[in-house]
């Protein structure tokens, strides 16, 4: 059998700061070890419960967290960006489960630990069919349509009932609670890592007995994108995919999974470049 891992940062425990989430932080090298050592445990438990192959996807930021000299030698890694379909580069119909690490909650979110959606710069909210969608339920769609479940998601607790409303098939362990957007509480890592641990083998066991499904959301999708800067909206507006809705949002629909997400990608590069000419207007 065949794991897919996609591993974020902001949804892992010992991460409650800028400082620690960009390779320039002063305290990056302490969460580049946290990724490190929960990613590790996710493949031993992985290889001890019937997997057979291990494909880890490094998905934070530039996507190059994960100390490689450290890594499981058993697991084949993807780092680097951009990269094409981002947190799920390289996944296709020939894995049997994805597994979501270090998660964070949607954009929107009450109280979420540096929370956001794809881009914290770019976009203030992204809804599809009028559910404020994280990165997690977009990446889920996206893995159904290629025929992959969801095992499990691992991350900060407010995830929680977008599994138990969307996906309840799918293995949630919290690893931290948002106080605030740049505070958290999060047990020690050795119980974070025990409780990782178990919850991997219950997502395995489902695996194993094809109790997981496919997320399925009607279609088209009706994708709203709520902007940090208006100037962004304006630019996308001269492209007839995109309706203005407002200031600040656009609307446009997707036939696929794969074309929402790679818009949505479009979108934030868009948006990324007119916040820096922006900035740089003196």
């Amino acid at each position: 059998m065949k794991a897919f891992i996609s591993v974020d940062l902001e949804g892992l425990p010992g991460v409650a700061s800028l400082t620690m989430v960009s390779p320039w932080s002063s305290q990056f090298s302490i969460a580049s070890k946290i990724m490190t050592r929960l990613v590790n445990a996710t493949v031993d438990e992985l290889f001890k419960n019937g997997f057979t192959e291990v494909l880890v996807a490094d998905s934070h930021g530039y996507m190059t967290n994960i100390n490689y000299l450290e890594l499981d030698s058993r697991a084949g890694l993807i780092q680097g960006y951009p990269r094409p379909f981002s947190m799920l580069s390289g996944l296709d119909e020939s894995f049997n489960a994805v597994f979501f690490i270090g998660y964070h909650a949607a954009a929107g979110t009450i109280h979420g630990m540096l929370d956001h959606t794809y881009s914290g710069r770019v976009f203030a909210e992204i809804r599809v069919n009028g559910v404020r969608a994280s990165e997690f339920l977009i990446n889920t769609l996206y893995a159904s349509e290629q025929g992959v479940p969801t095992a499990l998601l691992a991350g900060d607790e407010y995830l929680g009932s977008e599994v138990t409303a969307h996906t309840p098939w799918v293995v949630f362990i919290p690893l931290k609670k948002g106080i605030s957007r740049y505070a958290a509480y999060y047990p020690s890592i050795d119980i974070v890592e025990s409780r990782l641990r178990i919850g991997v083998r219950e997502a395995c066991s489902r695996v194993s007995k094809g109790d997981l499904r496919l997320l399925e959301f009607s279609k088209p999708y009706i994708v709203e994108l709520s902007f940090r800067e208006s100037l962004i909206a304006d630019a996308l507006e001269a492209l007839d995919l995109f309706e203005r809705i407002d200031a600040y949002r656009v609307r446009f629909k997707a036939e696929s999974a794969r074309k929402l997400l790679g818009v949505v990608e479009i979108a934030a590069y868009v948006g990324s470049s007119i916040i820096n000419i922006v900035g740089n207007i003196k």
